[in-house]
């Protein structure tokens, strides 16, 4: 019964929020912006509540301050200066770490504070790049002179892998993917989500995504559903190792910033790069 409850909350919510995440990739511009910035900053937030639970202290001034520059370079340059943000952060978490008192282990410290900016702003901050893409193509979905299909890809590729493999490993599953991990992921429910994942691509094909291929579409669908399977893991990973469960409640259902989002964070650059030098 509770599972059947909780099961129910996530499609209510679901059914609320996706539409306006499919909303805003529509119309762009600076309402997109706005919406992966906020994100990014709520999912570092959370980031850094799992690492206080290992006793590990990220700064907080520092990394805060990197991940919304990443957010706007992207925004106003394409990315362009992402190098030099990392550096300062880099350079900058590490001296901070000399003035710091009772924080625990410097090591632990900067290592914590560098990774939680490059894997959510810089990994998130792709959302945006796509969010940007400019593509000729007249059959695709336009708003203004740029195409919002890109990074509809970011969030359908994670998200429909998600959903079927949830609901795939709900009916299907016996085998344990990855127990030390995920205790909930299941083989059938990998098979069943890339499968889900590759069809959704089909079926959206004609509506969203004209300029891919069917052959493209298998592979991003395939592909991605791995990197986005990934993704999760690497978050259950983290979470498992600090003791949490969600990394917060803000999301009936669904858990946290990251808990929803640790996908996407994987899916976007790589259909960013894939758009960039492989689907030529």
């Amino acid at each position: 019964m509770a599972a059947f409850a909780e099961t129910r909350v996530r499609i209510t919510v679901g059914a609320v929020v996706l539409p306006c995440i499919v909303y805003l990739c529509w119309i762009g511009g600076t309402s997109l912006f706005v919406f992966v910035t906020l994100v990014v900053l709520f999912g570092l937030r959370e980031y850094h509540g799992i690492a206080a639970a290992k006793d590990i202290r990220p700064n907080w001034f520092i990394g805060v301050p990197a991940a919304f520059l990443l957010c706007v370079d992207a925004w106003l340059n394409a990315g362009g200066h992402a190098p030099l943000i990392l550096t300062a952060l880099l350079l900058l978490s590490a001296s901070a770490e000399v003035f710091r008192k009772s924080a625990g282990s410097p090591f632990q410290n900067v290592a914590a504070t560098v990774f939680g900016v490059v894997y959510i702003g810089l990994l998130g901050s792709h959302l945006i790049l796509l969010g940007k893409w400019p593509i000729d193509d007249p059959a695709v979905v336009m708003w203004g002179e740029r195409a919002m299909a890109p990074v509809l890809l970011a969030f359908a590729i994670p998200w429909s892998y998600d959903a079927f493999a949830y609901f795939t490993g709900r009916l299907l599953g016996r085998r344990k993917l990855l127990p030390r991990i995920s205790a909930g992921k299941t083989v059938e429910g990998t098979v069943g989500g890339l499968i889900g994942a590759v069809a959704f691509m089909f079926g959206l094909r004609y509506a969203l995504f004209p300029f891919l291929s069917p052959l493209q579409c298998v592979v991003l669908g395939a592909a991605g559903g791995i990197v986005a399977q990934v993704g999760d893991l690497a978050e259950s990973l983290v979470k498992r190792d600090a003791g949490v469960k969600d990394s917060s409640r803000i999301i009936p259902g669904h858990g946290g910033i990251l808990d929803r989002f640790d996908s996407v964070f994987f899916a976007a650059p790589f259909v960013y790069y894939y758009l960039a030098y492989l689907a030529g």
